[in-house]
């Protein structure tokens, strides 16, 4: 049996050799993790952008279809209140014209007084 000292040696000996791995390996993993944390902030960098680069060009396209969409809306209504005014003064021609034939026959348009 080894005497009580030189078992203490060794004891101290494999605490030396845990701590040192252990702090190997703690410096091994905080290098890893700064690592891995660049690559996140570079790729969240990226994504980050081509996000601002996506939403401006989705914003464009939805500005241009809103004033295509207007344009088109107020063109219609253009052609649909120039449609109206004609039919309205077609209208009164018509009757313009209807009195007119009716003077022309000696009609007037109130009705014949009953004798």
């Amino acid at each position: 049996m080894k005497p009580l000292s030189e078992s203490l040696m060794d004891l101290a000996a494999q605490v030396k050799r845990f701590e040192e791995s252990s702090t190997a390996a703690r410096e091994q993993n905080r290098a890893a993790l700064q690592a891995r944390r660049k690559e996140v902030e570079a790729t969240f960098e990226r994504e980050g952008s081509e996000f601002e680069k996506t939403t401006a060009e989705l914003r464009d396209v939805a500005q241009k279809w809103w004033s295509d969409t207007r344009e088109a809306i107020e063109h219609q209504i253009v052609v649909m209140r120039t449609d109206f005014e004609k039919w309205q003064a077609d209208i009164k021609a018509e009757r313009a014209a209807g009195t007119t034939e009716h003077a022309e026959d000696g009609q007037t348009a109130e009705p014949a007084a009953k004798s």
